[in-house]
């Protein structure tokens, strides 16, 4: 028997089964986050060519766009991420015994980024909206005429109203629970390698074994 044919990855079923799922959650995530990038670029460009001729429109939803941009790729990376580890698990399974734990680590630390970045997004999401200034001739127009601006227009500048920002305020959450599940299988597949007969698989070879019975059969009996 090849030393390969002897490598083992413990949990692998289940590992798979976690890593895809956090995969697909980590591409529909990435997916919502940008579909909402776009359309709200769309947005802003469709309101600022409504207003009346002579009329500077400023919207201003930095706090939003900035930790939707970062949910967005934190997502996309848990994703990569996540096809990398199943593709070792297929093709080389001595490579992705040995990295089980460097594995784990790297999607704990996506994990607690996307936790960072969600906790924020989701507070401006259900509390603020996005600031909507208008200039005609240089001077400020009132936020009262501003607003029955947007209702005519049948837009809204507050976040929670929104239906693809209110997607992206929900599904990376999805996410984040399976790469926590995963990053905590992938740390439990290598504390099982570490302690088990697989942690060294050099050691369990054919050749060590025979190299350790010649050792034996040299030492003089008593």
């Amino acid at each position: 028997m090849s030393t390969n044919q002897s490598i083992v990855v413990p949990l692998r079923g289940v590992l798979l089964g976690s890593l895809l799922m956090t995969c697909a959650w980590g591409i529909i995530a990435g997916s919502v986050g940008l579909n909402a990038l776009i359309k709200s670029n769309q947005a802003k460009s469709d309101f600022k060519k409504l207003v009346p001729a002579g009329t500077t429109v400023d919207i201003d939803d930095h706090d939003a766009f900035a930790s939707g941009v970062v949910l967005t790729t934190i997502s996309a990376l848990i994703a990569v991420l996540c096809f990398l580890f199943i593709s070792m698990q297929i093709c080389s399974q001595r490579l992705a015994l040995r990295s089980l734990r460097m594995q784990s680590f790297l999607l704990a630390f996506c994990s607690a980024w996307l936790l960072a970045t969600l906790v924020p997004f989701t507070d401006f999401f259900a509390n603020r909206s996005a600031k909507v200034t208008a200039f005609i001739a240089g001077q400020q127009l009132p936020a009262s005429i501003v607003k029955q601006a947007e209702n005519a227009f049948g837009m809204t500048s507050v976040y929670r109203h929104l239906s693809y920002l209110r997607l992206v305020a929900i599904l990376p959450w999805i996410t984040l629970l399976f790469a926590i599940v995963t990053s905590a299988v992938l740390f439990n597949a290598g504390f099982r390698k570490g302690r088990g007969p697989l942690a060294d698989p050099v050691e369990n070879s054919p050749n060590t074994t025979d190299e350790k019975d010649e050792k034996d059969e040299k030492e003089p009996t008593a």
